[in-house]
């Protein structure tokens, strides 16, 4: 059985003749130490294992105290020390007290060390947890936090955000303090997240009917932007609503009749098809050609760094005004191409393959380890949807 007592060690003083206290573990006839924060101007101030002739004399020596009993406490919780050195006893001790030292600030840190995450994902998260912590200090060891930081959290924070926005931010959190738990930082009888109520944000209705889609398809304009983003638009319908960060990537020199490509959203999660795949409509070609730069990509903006085409955002925006669709987005060639292929008959697995999604939901990954969406069915899904838009008919 380890015992502890609390000791000077003369042959250890620090360069300044300065001495730390020490917590000796005696365990299978070895003596190990563990250095303490407590520091002594010279070896006359401890005397029978006390701190004496000092003024704040008695607030150190409970303050070692309750070091001791933490020490004692971990060695308590950990099972079979008969079987470890007292070498060994020693790691263990501090290895189990750094973990509970943690705070967010350094779990966050490690988390994001070892996450496969993109560097763009990476950077999304540290601005939440920014956020977070400014209702709960970064500080805050990570076994303190409580329930009722996080109601605090929610209520400070929940009415200056969206409540998506909030509810990514508490997700953020949970899977923090889950990573915490797996590490062993801390043990929680009711994880501080349960019971917070996650509110149902509604889908964003912004699909078009297909006389809008129509109507922008055919919405002259002198102002070049617009024309530019009607082009744009109607090409990522008719690539069955690629995204634009996509649209932006792909080489069509080698795309020239069949687009192949993977995207980006999902590159790193699991999917039945890593490609999207499927014959470019010939609807697509011309503003294809129209854009074609080069060396194959698309000139989408003003911009050369498609994640910085701010322009393409305000283009949007007066465009919109100017032709009363308040809701239309670029994402609303996307929503519409899914809903006008889904009122149009077309299987989930199908337009899910043409989105780029990843196992088709959580409803029905199984279904993906019998079936699989190929790129011919893919190619007819786009060509009945532009065949539709090309037509006059309506739902």
């Amino acid at each position: 059985m380890a015992t502890l007592s609390l000791t000077v060690v003369p042959g250890k003083a620090l360069k300044d003749g300065k001495h730390k206290v020490r917590i000796a573990v005696a365990h299978r006839s070895q003596t190990r130490y563990i250095v303490t924060d407590v520091v002594l101007n010279s070896t006359k101030e401890w005397k029978n294992g006390k701190i004496v002739k000092r003024d704040d004399a008695s607030y150190l020596n409970m303050k070692l105290l309750s070091r001791l009993d933490e020490v004692q406490r971990i060695i308590d919780e950990t099972p079979y020390i008969e079987g470890l050195s007292c070498a060994e006893l020693v790691e263990t001790i501090t290895q189990t007290r750094a973990r509970r030292t943690h705070t967010l600030a350094s779990a966050f840190e490690e988390m994001l060390e070892v996450s496969t995450a993109k560097e763009t994902t990476k950077t999304g998260y540290r601005t939440a947890f920014k956020s977070i912590t400014s209702v709960i200090p970064e500080t805050t060891l990570v076994s303190h936090v409580t329930p009722l930081m996080v109601q605090r959290f929610v209520k400070k924070r929940g009415d200056k955000m969206a409540p998506i926005t909030l509810q990514t931010q508490v997700t953020l959190l949970s899977q923090l303090l889950n990573f915490c738990q797996r590490n062993g930082y801390t043990e929680f009888r009711v994880k501080p997240t349960n019971g917070f109520y996650q509110r149902i944000v509604a889908v964003r209705q912004n699909w078009l009917t297909p006389d809008q889609v129509r109507f922008i398809r055919d919405h002259e304009d002198s102002h070049k932007a617009y024309i530019r983003f009607r082009d744009l638009f109607m090409l990522s319908y008719y690539l069955g609503g690629i995204n634009i960060i996509d649209l932006a990537r792909i080489d069509f020199n080698e795309c020239k009749n069949t687009l192949k490509y993977i995207r980006t959203k999902t590159e790193r999660k699991a999917k039945v098809n890593p490609y999207v795949e499927f014959e470019i409509p010939p609807e697509a070609k011309p503003i294809i050609k129209k854009y074609k730069g080069e060396d194959g990509k698309l000139v989408i903006s003003n911009s050369s760094d498609i994640n910085h085409c701010h322009d393409i955002g305000s283009t949007i925006r007066r465009f919109r005004d100017d032709i009363g669709l308040p809701n239309l987005t670029f994402y609303s060639a996307r929503k519409s191409f899914a809903q006008h292929a889904f009122m149009l008959g077309e299987s989930e697995s199908v337009i899910d393959y043409v989105l780029g999604h990843s196992l088709g939901g959580g409803h029905n990954k199984m279904l993906f380890a019998y079936i699989k969406v190929t790129p011919d069915m893919a190619t007819a899904c786009v060509r009945k949807v532009c065949d539709f838009i090309a037509s006059s008919r309506n739902f």
